[in-house]
């Protein structure tokens, strides 16, 4: 197996384990060791490829838990946010937005810090929508649209059960829309298709050994480590960015 496989493999199994314990965090954690070997733009189409497998099976474990209101709002926000990421992926530089959107996820989870329990926003339709088109926008962009959903369910006050099935539908729904979109626009090769079909397994096993463990993990802690995977994704867009 060649490196940029092993590589790709290696860190979607572990991205996903880290995704099925908090919900977000497998493009956020994989990317990074994928791209010290891969072009930016190949990195961004396998990691949407592979995440529509993580996202189905999360889905399906956790669905019940899903508060089904909040993601269709976010989704019909999401739509026209996926067509603005479209245009950014192939017309416009992403380490602008890499930069804006990690200086955006490091000030909110500071000021989240900061403010503790008083940092809390309305669960309404206006919310959902920005919320909803900003995770399209990031996510077709430069797929690191997790933090934008996490930050979302905790400022509106998800219990962890609810996090992640309110995370898991959401981002399913959005990745089905961005690939079908990004498949459209001609951007798949057989190359980015084989390699996603290599990841995708580790994808879900890696899911598959967090199930038992994340029912054991006590509120404080859920939300330390969701606010920590944010915190590294604002500080990874941040560097990737600037070093670009």
């Amino acid at each position: 197996m060649e490196l940029e496989l092993l590589v790709s493999v290696c860190a979607w199994f572990f991205g996903s384990f880290v995704c099925g314990l908090c919900g977000l965090g497998a493009a956020i954690i994989a990317m990074p060791f994928m791209m010290l070997v891969m072009p930016v733009q190949k990195v961004i189409l396998v990691s949407c490829f592979t995440a529509i497998g993580l996202t189905a099976a999360m889905a399906y474990v956790y669905h019940r838990h899903c508060s089904w209101k909040i993601v269709l709002q976010m989704i019909v926000g999401a739509l026209p946010g996926n067509v603005v990421g479209l245009f950014i992926l192939k017309y416009v530089p992403a380490t602008v937005l890499e930069i804006v959107v990690g200086m955006m996820l490091i000030f909110c989870i500071v000021g989240m810090q900061l403010l503790q329990n008083r940092g809390r926003m309305e669960s309404n339709l206006k919310n959902a929508l920005i919320a909803g088109f900003l995770s399209g926008m990031i996510g077709t962009s430069i797929t690191i649209d997790g933090a934008i959903v996490g930050l979302y369910a905790l400022l509106i006050g998800l219990d962890p059960m609810s996090f992640l099935g309110f995370t898991s539908v959401f981002f399913f729904l959005r990745n089905l829309v961005t690939d079908i979109m990004q498949a459209m626009a001609g951007l798949y090769t057989e190359e980015i298709v084989t390699y996603a079909l290599y990841c995708l397994p580790a994808s879900i096993l890696g899911f598959a050994l967090s199930v038992p463990v994340v029912r054991k993990i006590n509120v404080n802690a859920f939300r330390i480590v969701v606010k920590v995977v944010i915190l590294l994704a604002g500080i990874m867009c941040l560097l990737r960015g600037l070093w670009a």
